[in-house]
């Protein structure tokens, strides 16, 4: 059984209109996504900010509730789950956000930080042994014991999130979210926390949905990777096929704004346009009115297909090209 699996999960936002007598201003923000989370795998999400990759977090963590559709965690839908049922599931499922911060409470010491969800749960009352296992939390992330008696100020952004991290192990999850985790960090400090999640992934083979829009940390950290582009899936595949040979044209026009260190090759590549084109709102391919490779047999609404093996691609149009793309990175 996959620990989580995404079926045909849509989401949109409903506003009332002031004195409009009873007219409604509909935002679908996804549509039709369907994803599986493996057994101890990184699934990475990526794609412009605002195409809904949080949004589908909040669903998956019960902070938001979907339109239609289900989604299944640890063979339970998290749709039908009660307060009781949320509250065993979430010691299967802990989250990392994205502003190390905005997620800490300044008022608490670290010790009273990782305290809490073994409060919540009624693990380890005991004095000695939750003293032992805040210890040893703390130091499966890189940082001491005599950090326990300090307060969030006291630390540095990616100190933070090394105690947002601990915080989320503290339940021994088997799943974990990391809702763009390193985004708000420092080059150097990012490379650190990535490899405390790679180690901390295998050493406690946990599963992992990875929430990013930096294609060379969804790289290095990832397994498989899906592409989202307003709110829907255009590219899903092993990373390093996904990385390799890109069959959607969003994904080209991503890797082409992707920096490469070598000059030579970059003078070889030209930088792919996502101006929109007027006069095509309402296409039935999203990203139409930004692709290079439109045609009319874009008329009809793209679904996920299978390209090459585990390899899966929305778009009308295949092949849009006849060779490799210069863009693989």
């Amino acid at each position: 059984m996959n620990p989580i699996e995404i079926k045909n999960v849509c989401k949109t936002y409903v506003r009332k209109r002031f004195l409009s007598f009873g007219k409604q201003d509909q935002t679908p923000v996804l549509q039709d996504v369907s994803l599986t989370l493996k057994d101890n795998q990184v699934l990475g999400l990526v794609g412009e900010s605002g195409c809904g990759k949080t949004t589908l977090s909040k669903i998956i963590l019960g902070l938001e509730k979907a339109s239609s559709g289900h989604v299944i965690v640890d063979g339970k839908d998290v749709g039908s789950l009660s307060k009781a049922g949320f509250k065993k599931i979430r010691r299967f499922m802990q989250v990392v956000f994205q502003d190390p911060y905005s997620s800490l409470d300044p008022r608490m010491t670290v010790s009273q930080i990782l305290s809490e969800p073994l409060d919540i749960h009624g693990l380890y009352k005991d004095k000695q042994t939750r003293r032992k296992v805040l210890e040893e939390l703390v130091k499966s992330v890189g940082l001491s014991a005599e950090h326990l008696t300090r307060y969030p100020h006291e630390f540095s952004g990616g100190q933070r999130q090394r105690i947002a991290i601990a915080r989320a192990l503290a339940l021994d999850p088997k799943i974990l979210i990391a809702d763009e985790p390193v985004s708000a960090l420092d080059v150097s400090v990012q490379a650190q926390i990535l490899n405390l999640l790679k180690e901390i992934k295998q050493k406690r083979r946990l599963s992992m949905l990875f929430v990013s829009h930096d294609f060379a940390v969804a790289r290095f950290l990832c397994d498989e990777v899906a592409v989202m582009y307003k709110g829907r899936i255009l590219e899903y595949a092993p990373s390093e096929e996904l990385f390799s040979n890109p069959q959607h044209p969003y994904t080209e026009a991503l890797f082409s704004a992707v920096p490469v260190p070598d000059p030579a090759h970059q003078k070889k590549r030209q930088a792919l346009t996502l101006s929109s084109r007027p006069g095509m709102e309402g296409h039935p391919c999203p990203f139409a009115p930004r692709c290079a490779y439109a045609c009319a047999a874009c008329q009809t609404p793209p679904l996920l297909k299978e390209v090459r093996p585990g390899h899966f691609c929305a778009c009308a149009a295949l092949p849009f090209k006849t060779k490799k793309s210069s863009f693989a990175v």
